[in-house]
């Protein structure tokens, strides 16, 4: 884990670089042109219609970072990763501390097989968000990915602490990616994992403690029955 926060401190100071390369002119709105993926959006598509109106916002106000968080995930969505990247970064650059959009940025360059630049972004979501149990998780994929094994198994566990939903298919299906998830499960509940291995069993709904039959102190038992025990008579007379 010690080479892990190793490569993950350095990559944090070279965060702010990675992150602002999209703005070559700061001094410019990049909304004031238009855009060439435009040329592709039909208005009466609610999905394109919704690209538009965020790009019609951020030419009024091209700082906004939540809009440039939202009209990253309609580009993805729409079949432009590299635009929608593009708008993650800048919603960075106007909100260094919007960890949304440093989680899809990760998310985005992860896809790409930009693995350095996914993991400063899910560094700085964990930064500003820390416990972030998403982040987390992709975090452990990349190191299960390059041969890390134990670190992964360490994130992915702290990922499960925090939110276990993501140990559900239907909320999280990369985790179908991974081979360790029973060693991360072990790793993350080994208390939780001991007790439920016990299996103890409940009393069944139509258990009648009358219906329990007697004992015959009576009877005369084999030896090998459950009778009662005589106890010898040890007392003397005279």
């Amino acid at each position: 884990m010690k080479k892990t926060l190793t490569v993950a401190t350095a990559a944090l100071l070279i965060a702010g670089c990675a992150a602002v390369k999209s703005y070559s002119n700061r001094g410019s709105n990049p909304y004031e042109r238009p855009l060439f993926y435009t040329r592709f959006l039909n208005p009466n598509n609610p999905l394109d219609a919704a690209i538009l109106r965020d790009l019609s916002t951020l030419r009024a106000n091209p700082k906004n970072a939540a809009v440039h968080n939202e009209l990253g995930q309609y580009l993805a969505q729409r079949g432009f990763p590299k635009d929608a990247e593009t708008e993650f970064e800048r919603a960075v650059n106007a909100d260094k501390s919007f960890w949304p959009a440093w989680y899809n940025l990760g998310l985005t360059r992860a896809a790409r097989g930009e693995y350095v630049g996914a993991r400063i972004a899910y560094g700085q979501t964990l930064h500003y968000r820390s416990g972030h149990a998403e982040a987390l998780f992709q975090q452990g994929l990349l190191e299960e990915q390059a041969g890390h094994t134990q670190d992964a198994i360490e994130l992915y566990a702290k990922a499960f602490r925090f939110n276990h939903r993501l140990l559900d298919v239907k909320v999280n299906p990369r985790i179908l990616d991974s081979k360790v998830i029973h060693l991360a499960l072990i790793r993350a509940y080994p208390n939780e994992h001991t007790r439920e291995s016990l299996m103890y069993q409940g009393t069944p709904s139509n258990w009648n403690q009358a219906s329990i039959p007697a004992p015959d102190l009576t009877s005369t038992a084999a030896p090998d029955k459950l009778t009662p025990q005589t106890i010898p008579n040890t007392t003397t007379h005279p």
